[in-house]
């Protein structure tokens, strides 16, 4: 009541202004001198505040009234309230909010009220969270945010791939994580931005209404992650750039390692390399960001200096007085927990990744988790869009685990788009596409993802396929990393069942069109290539004149149960067993003029096609016709007429792990052929990257070609926004820029 005296008497923004200044500031006051095109605007916002306009029109004083007459979110309301309280009373003392009595500000014509809610963690105290959509403010808020700070969508894979090309002579790459305390809250707001983020409180035993008022960003807003991330991104934009640093720092004790690392010549000397090329000369310093997470990827002796780098920027962007109320800039309860150990095994982002197997794995509670997911939905009869649309969030979260799980959507997609009431019955199919998820699952723990299928790798084989009514055909070619094979050619005939099936204008009503034979083509390529006897982790790059073949590999889940689904089924079987990634491309249909031989001269005795093979492509090497197995024949036929089979994905095949250094580590095939490195200036064993024979090039696809071209030079992994994520923003860039 004393605050609400006090703001009648001296008016919102000079109130406003007053208790701002009052408390510490979080941000540093020389933040406008950082080396980075960004800090004059940075340093605007943290002078001034963060501005939200709205494109509606002001509140009206009836609807303001209605909307503290809701109140809060039940969450707040029902199961937090007392929570939420202390939480916001909490962060008031710390000048982050202010609590005010709602008559205090009643009527103000930039005044606007959203429902406070309070979202449970998994072994971590709740987290408020604001509704800024329900009373709209989301959707009439300005987009004056720097939205292209936001660079955090592809943060893992980035990650990944700096891993999967780092130099393996300095040892396996160690990771470390920064969590900053207290987030959004670090960014203040201005006044006018305060009153349109109020929330509506859970009562407190008083007669009067209460009403949060924020002093900075709020969590719920769909403008704080731009404005907050145009601060980390800075932070981390200056750790990348490898400036001079201050020699000490309070946390330098957080950067050294506590567990035992695996030796360094043990790592490089590893059947992980079966291909190593000449690697970047120096060790790997990385540092990546995901809104207020600051994940480092480094190698010895790097990994202790890029800690402090950090620290030291980190400081130089937020402040941390030491009589503030305030928590620390970097979180001391996970320093405490050894995020901030460099380990060659640390959670990042959901992810359990060992640098030292290269390897990554879901963590045990959100395997847990799927599991009953997956059971309640297995058992039960019905089930409900809801509970649907939350059931396939959760499998596509797990798709990085499972080697080719993404093409196992497809019947799962089709019931969530063919039914549209509230309540589904679970189908047969729809149960068996279910069982599918619940066997992979139980195989995680055993069978770790390589790294190496999720990152871009040079291809091992390059193949093209086609289909016609007659049958289907193609043919697949060693690269310079498969050595000891010759051109490989196959044709099938399709029997008459399937013939008589395909759309035709003499037959309309069929069920079959050309783009799924051309599918099934790619499938069968694919197992036979696999028989072969090849090491693992291989990368097969396929070409194919028909567009829906390509998308359906390349996306891998159609939104139907036709022959696309079982073929796509059975594409993720072949490639699971063998530890196959495969990518599509699309090539003309003129230029394809092997496969498309292949797939319709069965006129042709076996003797006279090679000879005309010879004859359309010769080779120094003789070509070699393949027959197909029965059980694969089977197979496809099977997908192609609908039928489902029993097992979708047997365990891959392995070769026996090999022991390594003093420390015993068992060792995964893992690692891609073409490592890169964006700085180095060596030589690449890509540049020499080509087919077995060079005349074999005169021949193929465009997209195959095409594909020999890309790994002949340096591949570069994905980067951050070069040189900084303010490249687009047009006031932090100078003219002569």
């Amino acid at each position: 009541m004393r605050c609400a005296s006090v703001l009648a008497r001296l008016g919102w923004t000079r109130y406003f202004q007053t208790h701002f200044h009052q408390h510490y500031k979080s941000t540093n006051p020389t933040l406008a001198s950082l080396p980075h095109p960004a800090a004059p605007f940075l340093a605007r916002l943290a002078r001034h505040g963060v501005p939200a306009l709205c494109s509606d029109t002001p509140w009206s004083l009836e609807r303001q009234d209605a909307a503290m007459a809701r109140g809060p979110h039940p969450s707040a309301a029902r199961q937090f309230p007392e929570f939420l309280l202390e939480d916001m009373y909490a962060y008031a003392l710390m000048g982050y909010w202010l609590v005010l009595p709602y008559s205090a500000v009643r009527g103000h014509p930039q005044l606007r009220i959203a429902p406070a809610g309070v979202v449970p963690q998994r072994d971590r105290r709740p987290r408020p969270i604001m509704d800024y959509s329900y009373n709209g403010v989301n959707q009439a808020s300005v987009p004056l945010a720097p939205l292209p700070s936001m660079q955090f969508g592809a943060a893992f894979q980035r990650i990944l791939q700096r891993l999967a090309y780092c130099n393996p002579h300095w040892g396996p790459p160690l990771l470390a994580k920064i969590d900053l305390a207290d987030g959004y809250y670090r960014v203040p707001l201005s006044p006018a931005a305060a009153l349109q983020l109020a929330v509506c409180l859970p009562p407190d035993g008083s007669s009067e209404r209460l009403l949060g008022i924020p002093l900075s960003l709020p969590m719920g807003w769909s403008l704080s992650p731009p404005y907050f991330c145009a601060f980390t991104e800075t932070c981390a934009d200056l750790n990348n750039s490898l400036q001079p640093l201050r020699p000490h720092h309070p946390y330098k004790r957080a950067a050294e390692p506590t567990l035992p690392l695996p030796a360094p010549q043990a790592f490089s000397d590893s059947a992980m390399f079966p291909f190593n090329p000449v690697p970047p000369p120096h060790p790997l310093q990385y540092t990546e960001v995901y809104i207020d997470d600051f994940m480092l990827a480094a190698q010895r002796p790097q990994h202790v200096r890029l800690m402090h780098s950090l620290l030291h920027h980190l400081h130089s962007v937020f402040r941390d007085p030491s009589d503030s109320p305030r928590r620390t800039v970097v979180s001391e309860s996970k320093v405490n927990k050894g995020d901030a150990t460099f380990s060659t095994e640390k959670i990042i982002l959901g992810w359990h990744v060992d640098t030292h197997r290269m390897t990554v794995q879901l963590p045990a509670h959100r395997v847990q988790r799927l599991s009953d997911i997956l059971q309640t939905a297995i058992t039960s009869r019905y089930t409900t869009r809801i509970k649907w649309q939350k059931l396939l969030g959760e499998l596509h979260s797990m798709v990085p685990a499972i080697h080719s799980s993404r093409y196992l959507f497809s019947i799962l997609h089709h019931h969530l788009a063919r039914h549209t009431s509230r309540r589904k019955r679970l189908t047969v199919v729809t149960r068996q596409a279910l069982l599918d998820w619940k066997t992979l699952l139980l195989q995680l723990g055993s069978t770790p993802m390589p790294i190496a299928h999720l990152v871009p790798q040079a291809p091992h084989v390059l193949a093209a396929t086609d289909a016609s009514k007659a049958g289907m055909g193609g043919f697949w070619l060693p690269t310079s990393l498969t050595t000891g094979d010759t051109p490989c050619a196959w044709r099938y005939q399709w029997p008459t069942q399937i013939q008589q099936a395909v759309v035709t204008t003499e037959n309309p009503t069929g069920n079959l069109s050309i783009n799924d034979l051309e599918l099934a083509a790619i499938a069968t390529a694919v197992s036979l290539q696999t028989t072969q006897p090849r090491q693992h982790n291989q990368h097969h790059c396929i070409a194919t004149d028909n567009t829906s073949a390509q998308a359906w590999v390349n996306s891998g889940s159609p939104t139907t149960i036709t022959a696309p689904a079982y073929l796509l089924r059975l594409l993720a079987q072949y490639c699971r067993s063998h530890n196959v990634s495969v990518q599509a491309v699309y090539t003309p249909g003129t230029t394809n003029t092997v496969a498309d031989l292949l797939s319709r001269a069965f006129h042709l005795s076996d003797s006279e096609l090679l000879s005309e093979l010879d004859r359309l492509a010769p080779s120094k090497q003789p070509w070699k016709l393949v027959t197909l197995p029965v059980p694969l024949i089977s197979q496809v036929n099977s997908a192609l007429s609908r039928r489902l089979l029993q097992e979708v994905s047997p365990p891959p095949v392995r070769a026996p792990p090999t022991q390594h250094g003093p420390f015993g580590a068992n060792f995964v095939s893992a690692w891609p052929a073409t490592p890169s490195y964006k700085t180095s200036k060596s030589p690449y064993h890509c540049s020499r990257f080509s087919l077995t024979d060079i005349e074999w090039e005169k021949w193929l696809p465009p997209a195959l070609r095409s594909k020999v071209e890309q790994w002949r030079q340096p591949f570069v992994p994905w980067g951050r926004r070069s040189p900084h994520w303010a490249t687009e923003i047009p006031g932090c860039n100078p003219r002569e820029n």
